[in-house]
């Protein structure tokens, strides 16, 4: 969750609170409930950099195999999505028996609010994904002046956004292939050696997962005019 998106929401939930009290925290929370609250309070740790900072714990997916080739993007070592941990999430924003501090969110940074901690309990005794939210939209990917003839190296810019801002996660693909990850929202430089291969045409996708969608973009045909004798 970007940065102004988080302030915005923390100031409705301000408000609401002084308004009205806090938030209702649903029966059964689904995804789009519990989503909010580990992607704002926890994905700087368990999100795209989580092998390094969050022991490999990615918690702002429901389940990163649903993504299919998608999740392709991720390293070796991290682990599947919330759902798979829903039990150590629950127990690690609970309060000690003996009371305390929870485990999570560490120190030095803010405990949960009450309604984010029980709506996190709830959903993790049955964790359930849910229907996306209604205006749900898919991920989109633009790319910076990508040759249509190369020799060997293909080499090009992609600009990863989400409409909702969604995490995501996708592949470079050639000729139905994945080739090169990306594991978040952002720029990334990609540099493809294409010298092994014969010439003539390839074709290159992008696969991208929000998590809700998961969406196949022509990038376009590149022409390999290979210099192999």
């Amino acid at each position: 969750m970007t940065a102004p998106r988080r302030l915005v929401l923390l100031a409705f939930g301000l408000a609401v609170a002084a308004c009205e009290g806090a938030p209702e925290t649903p029966t059964q929370p689904t995804w789009a409930d519990v989503a909010p609250i580990l992607r704002g309070e926890c994905a700087h740790c368990h999100g795209s950099r989580a092998q390094e900072t969050g022991g490999g714990y990615r918690l702002d997916f429901y389940d990163l195999a649903a993504c299919g080739a998608a999740a392709e993007a991720l390293p070796r070592g991290v682990l599947a999505g919330a759902n798979g941990t829903a039990v150590l999430i629950r127990d690690d924003v609970s309060i000690p028996p003996g009371g305390g501090r929870p485990r999570m969110p560490p120190a030095p940074g803010p405990v949960l609010y009450d309604w984010e901690r029980r709506t996190l309990q709830r959903w993790a005794n049955s964790p359930v994904k849910g229907p996306p939210p209604v205006d749900n939209h898919p991920p989109t990917i633009s790319i910076n002046a990508m040759p249509s003839v190369v020799e060997s190296d293909l080499d090009f810019i992609t600009l990863v956004e989400d409409p909702d801002d969604d995490p995501v996660i996708g592949v470079i693909a050639l000729d139905g292939v994945p080739k090169i990850g990306m594991n978040r929202t952002g720029t990334f430089s990609i540099a493809m050696d294409l010298s092994d291969r014969p010439s003539g045409t390839v074709r290159v996708t992008a696969v991208l997962c929000d998590g809700w969608m998961n969406t196949t973009v022509d990038l376009g045909p590149v022409i390999v005019e290979s210099q192999k004798k």
